[in-house]
């Protein structure tokens, strides 16, 4: 037998209003810090996280110019904001960090990276 989805007891009794509420200006905040697994050292400073809540802040100029020199870099790129390049120069943009801070990072940071700027950028608020 198959449960209703309206069934009261089949789901969590918790009202909406009953959830704490967010606080909106941090919540997106906190999911544009990208935090290291291990502290990483960059000429003699250790990071544990980058903030890239700098995002929030581009233009559609400012896509357009990093995607300018992602193609100087890797030619042509049919879903550039999806390629590890563009992240690199994204973070660097908005954190003001050498490229070479965000090249260097370990595989697994760098992937990470790629994927919070892509998310960010193609995430679904109900906007697009």
């Amino acid at each position: 037998m198959n449960a209703h989805i309206a069934d009261p007891n089949v789901l969590d009794a918790r009202k909406p209003e009953d959830a704490p509420a967010a606080d909106p200006n941090t919540e997106d905040q906190e999911d544009l810090i990208l935090r290291f697994k291990k502290p990483y050292s960059f000429e003699g400073e250790t990071y544990t996280e980058v903030d890239l809540s700098g995002l929030e802040d581009l233009s559609a100029a400012d896509l357009c110019k990093v995607g300018k020199m992602v193609k100087k870099i890797d030619g042509v790129d049919p879903i550039a904001e999806m390629s590890l390049p563009y992240a690199i120069f994204m973070a660097a943009r908005v954190t003001g960090k050498p490229l070479e801070f965000f090249q260097q990072l370990p595989a697994r940071e760098a992937i990470k990276l790629k994927n919070l700027v892509a998310g960010f950028l193609y995430g679904g608020d109900g906007e697009e």
